[in-house]
């Protein structure tokens, strides 16, 4: 059985958000700073995780070392 969860669309400057539910976040282990990927198809968004925060940083000063 999925759990469910309700949510309210929030406004930060001229785009809306959602906020994830702690146990959410915990469940999948997702920390601030880490990259999560959308997947919307036929009315459904699907979310998961993409880089975390470490890779993005690690990424990001390689691209640096390399100019």
């Amino acid at each position: 059985m999925p759990l469910i969860f309700r949510v309210v669309l929030g406004k930060t400057g001229n785009s809306l958000r959602v906020t994830l539910p702690r146990p959410i976040v915990e469940g999948f282990h997702w920390k601030e700073g880490d990259e999560i990927i959308l997947s919307v198809t036929e009315g459904e968004i699907v979310l998961r995780k993409g880089k975390d925060a470490k890779q993005l940083e690690k990424e990001k000063s390689g691209q640096k070392q390399k100019r």
